[in-house]
């Protein structure tokens, strides 16, 4: 998703309007504070679809009816949209010809209410997986789940039930975790295709596949392990996070999330040296070369209980999740939330976050001020640090990935 008008300030205006004079659409209140941030003598008329105001003057011109655009006097200029309807006149505009960001913008005084607009108007479709304990109901319970959003309504339905961790396009379909079923492909039906278990007790957590190396990586918390699956779903190979689960028996590192970056695999743990388990939360991101097998290097540290690292925009984005933390742009915080969160996508203009209840709330205390145990969606628009929240019923208390549809 992309927005067609970008946001404008005064600068937009001094710059488009250089060789031309101003039109406002949409006489008003919003009309006479754009007068103050737009050169002296620029204003060239006013338009409006209230055919009462035809003939007005306001602001030492007078007021037409949209069809004045297409006359002599009304083309070459620049014009400013100047009323709350101004989604309405977009499309009113770019009908008659005019092209966004160089026939006609939005004035700045309105980028308050078209963030609130913009966000309030989505319309999109996405799944989540939850590992909550397995519910005989579509509303809650561990599984994956069809989230639709059409403006201020969504609903959400489980479609897959079972303890689901991590999601990943493979082809036309989509392959998840479970921790009965093991790894399942399913198609946009959610109509589960193949299946194979994974070795007993893995706890498998996260998954990514590389089109290139035809592989899925397939990160297991309870062995510290990442497993290299096949596209027949067979184990081909594996890299041990370190020796501490085979030396003890128990696992360190609560290994949880990879991503795959040609030859690189990332994988994100709440304890790089294993030692979560006595309430020492170093957590980072691990970077392993593919081909050798061998660890290159801790790529960030400093984490608490991160999750969900990809590469978006070329850029290394994770969650830093007890810290409610979206970190990109070489790790700096770009988005901080309240919340537990774990699940991210991103479609071009809104990171999708998931927000589940959050168990560990009282290691926040001092760091956070706001600690909330609701369970749902955030909606972020990291532009303009502003977001919507899309709550889930407080029995649906775990999410763990997020995929747009």
């Amino acid at each position: 998703m992309k927005r067609n008008i970008p946001f404008t300030t005064k600068q937009d205006i001094n710059r488009l309007s250089k060789e031309k004079k101003i039109i406002f659409f949409g006489a008003g209140n919003i009309a006479e504070k754009t007068t103050r941030i737009i050169p002296q003598n620029k204003l060239h008329a006013i338009v409006d679809n209230s055919t009462n105001l035809s003939g007005e003057v306001q602001f030492g011109v007078k007021v037409y009816p949209p069809e004045f655009l297409e006359t002599e006097q009304g083309k070459g200029c620049l014009v400013i949209i100047t009323t709350t309807s101004f989604s309405d006149v977009s499309g009113q505009l770019e009908r008659l010809g005019f092209i966004p960001s160089v026939d006609f913008i939005v004035s700045p005084v309105l980028n308050d209410l078209r963030i609130i607009d913009e966000l309030e108007s989505i319309e999109t479709s996405l799944m989540f997986s939850s590992g909550a304990p397995r519910q005989n109901t579509s509303l809650y319970g561990g599984g994956i789940y069809q989230l639709s959003v059409n403006g201020d309504q969504w609903k959400h339905e489980k479609k897959i039930d079972g303890n689901c961790y991590g999601i990943t396009k493979y082809k036309e379909n989509y392959v998840a975790l479970d921790t009965d079923r093991g790894i399942i492909e399913f198609d946009k039906n959610f109509k589960i295709i193949r299946q194979a278990k994974l070795p007993s007790g893995s706890r498998a957590h996260g998954i990514d596949f590389s089109d290139e190396k035809q592989i899925f990586f397939v990160n297991c918390s309870y062995l510290d392990t990442i497993l290299f699956i096949n596209t027949d779903f067979e184990i081909i190979d594996e890299i041990s996070i370190s020796d501490k689960q085979k030396k003890y028996g128990k696992p360190a590192h609560h290994s949880n999330d990879c991503c795959v970056w040609g030859d690189s695999l990332f994988v994100s743990m709440f304890s790089e040296t294993g030692n979560w388990k006595l309430d020492v939360f170093d957590g980072a991101i691990l970077e392993f070369d593919i081909v050798t097998r061998k660890l290159v290097g801790a790529v960030v540290r400093d984490l608490w209980m991160p999750h969900n690292i990809k590469v978006i925009d070329g850029s290394l984005t994770l969650l830093d999740s007890l810290k409610g933390h979206l970190l990109t742009n070489n790790m700096q915080v770009s988005g901080d939330f309240p919340a537990f969160t774990r699940g991210l996508d991103y479609d071009g203009q809104y990171y999708y976050i998931g927000q589940s209840r959050n168990r560990n709330y009282s290691k926040n205390l001092g760091l956070s001020k706001n600690i909330s145990i609701d369970a749902g969606i955030i909606v972020f628009d990291v532009q303009t640090k502003a977001s919507r929240f899309l709550q889930l019923p407080p029995k649906l208390s775990e999410i763990h990935s997020i995929m747009l549809l």
